[in-house]
């Protein structure tokens, strides 16, 4: 059985980025998966200082909700995240927590686990579905972070005006589905 987190950033509760994971989960579950669910705005995490105390024993100096997400993404199989963009860049809550990635490389002795899927869900209501994917790759291909990764996929869902978008489109949704079967597999 796979297991699979789902990271949800978004600050608006029942949006778009709501719709896109529940429909995500709902299909990972649905082809045996084990599912574990994160919301990021229930979740106490402080910014990245930048200290490296972590260098030492790859363990953040700050104590708050980032120790416990980064337990789970070490037991998965394959994590999805959803995030929204703000200003052409992943909303500062999927950032802060993807800058919090740093104690997995300032210590050298730091043990990964094995590889695993990763998936971006975003939502936004204007930028070029290219720039996303590329904003992404940015990220996902940093040596720090592609050394943990398989295989990843990027979905860009646009023109997400009102609260509903997603959860009205059933392209969207079909999509988001896709994300949680392949995620499964």
């Amino acid at each position: 059985m796979r297991n699979v987190l789902f990271i949800t950033s978004t600050p608006t509760v029942g949006g778009n980025g709501d719709a896109l994971i529940s429909a995500a989960m709902a299909e990972a579950e649905k082809n045996g998966a084990q599912v574990h669910h994160v919301k990021l705005r229930e979740k106490h995490i402080g910014f990245c200082k930048a200290c490296y105390g972590c260098a030492k024993t790859g363990a953040c100096v700050q104590k708050d909700d980032f120790a416990d997400i980064l337990t789970i993404l070490h037991l998965v199989d394959a994590v999805v995240v959803e995030a929204p963009i703000y200003y052409n860049c992943m909303a500062a809550q999927m950032m802060t927590a993807i800058n919090r990635l740093c104690c997995t490389f300032a210590c050298k002795s730091y043990q990964l686990g094995p590889k695993k899927k990763v998936a971006f869900l975003l939502t936004c209501t204007g930028s070029e579905v290219e720039e996303m994917k590329r904003h992404v790759r940015n990220i996902t291909t940093l040596p720090s972070i592609s050394r943990a990764i398989k295989e990843d996929r990027t979905e860009v869902f646009t023109d997400c005006i009102a609260k509903t978008t997603c959860a009205e489109s059933e392209e969207y949704l079909s999509r988001a589905r896709a994300i949680g079967a392949w995620a499964a597999e």
